[in-house]
């Protein structure tokens, strides 16, 4: 195996799981209602910590949906055993809809020729497709008017290929500060609903709260939420309270390949852009940026080493520009560092650095972070 590797610690997911669960419970207990179901992400290989062992996890926990992104996602996890419900976030393409059928997939649909082309892929395989209708209330992505929503679900619902499983939308900045925007998708998806219930259509699933609702608006939790980053042990941005205690999942680890003692005025890396201005001890370690350790950590990240048969930890900072399969670390003068002792590059020890930290440093969100590990990066699975 690599020195660097990334590991999955399965017991923080499902910690990050049942808080995300219980608290879930709490609330809509508290309000005198009922706790909705979840639909878990798995998309981007579960946010680059391997969605065939996410998925079977939290199938395990008992969540009642997973979502990918893209059908092939969906057909290497039905490859792999996994049965569970799966909801198609992004639009298929017009070849895939066999695929889709196939999987037994839950697509999001935004328009008459899409459900069509399901429907007939329906037909011909013999079987029903359930679609959630996606409703773009202000994210701009994909999505149906409002103005169109009960239009399409009554031909949804009077169409016997398919089923409407779901009525959906999606915030953009249900993590942000300023409440009014969402409050406003809101009510807006609320009267899209009335309206469809009203023209006598009542199945379908309601659902709207990405990780940001789960976290600040328990109204628009309806029939079903979809947790995503949280699950992995990150909140979605730093304007939300921090009131769970959700675990990081991923830790993106390598090892000291090689020291070396330079002298004051010596330059490390590309363009030489780090100068040592004191004797110091340079370590090597084997990770850059084509395992996903992004460049804009150049002279700015730092990782924790671990030292004395990883008994001890200190941070030490990034030397000169991240390479694309080696970075260098300063350890200063005299340093205990011994070749082949373990970096942590981020993870869950609250000594950091975490990937919401790396986020922090290059101007992005953890999401990329873990989503930019590299696939030769192999994933190591502890489930404690």
């Amino acid at each position: 195996m690599r020195a660097s590797r990334a590991t999955i610690h399965l017991g923080n997911a499902r910690h990050n799981l049942r808080v995300i669960r219980e608290y879930l419970d709490r609330v809509s207990r508290s309000a005198g209602g009922r706790s909705p179901a979840m639909c878990v992400s798995v998309k981007a290989n579960a946010y680059g910590h391997g969605a065939e062992e996410l998925a079977k996890l939290a199938a395990e926990e008992g969540v009642d949906q997973l979502a990918v992104a893209t059908v092939d996602e969906a057909v290497r996890l039905r490859d792999a055993g996994v049965s569970a419900p799966m909801v198609l976030y992004s639009l298929s393409l017009p070849e895939e809809a066999d695929e889709v059928c196939a999987a037994g997939l839950a697509p999001f649909v935004a328009d008459q020729e899409y459900c069509d082309r399901l429907a007939e892929a329906a037909r011909r395989h013999h079987t029903t497709v359930a679609v959630h209708l996606k409703v773009d209330t202000g994210m701009g992505r994909i999505g149906c008017s409002p103005a169109d929503a009960p239009v399409l679900a009554r031909r949804i619902h009077d169409d016997p290929n398919l089923r409407l499983a779901g009525i959906a939308t999606h915030f953009p900045v249900a993590d942000d500060a300023d409440r009014d925007f969402t409050e406003h998708q809101c009510r807006l998806f609320t009267e899209v609903v009335r309206r469809i219930r009203g023209s006598g259509v009542t199945d379908g699933l309601v659902h709207a709260a990405n990780s940001g609702a789960v976290l600040a608006y328990p109204e628009a939790w309806f029939d079903l939420v979809r947790p995503g980053i949280m699950v992995y042990g990150y909140y979605p941005s730093h304007d939300q309270a921090r009131d769970l205690d959700l675990r990081p999942v991923m830790e993106l680890e390598s090892r000291i390949v090689q020291l070396k003692t330079i002298e004051p005025g010596t330059s490390i890396s590309y363009g030489r852009t780090y100068v040592a201005h004191r004797q110091t001890v340079i370590g090597t370690v084997p990770v850059g940026y084509a395992d996903g350790y992004n460049r804009l950590l150049s002279n700015c990240g730092s990782v924790l080493v671990w030292e004395d048969g990883d008994r001890r930890a200190r941070r030490v900072p990034i030397a000169g520009r991240v390479c694309m399969d080696q970075i260098m670390l300063d350890l200063g003068p005299a340093a205990p560092t011994r070749k082949h002792d373990r970096v942590v590059l981020f993870g869950p020890d609250p000594r950091g650095p975490s990937a919401e930290e790396i986020a922090d440093l290059i101007g992005t969100i953890p999401y990329e972070v873990t989503c930019a590990v590299a696939g030769r990066v192999p994933r190591v699975y502890v489930d404690s």
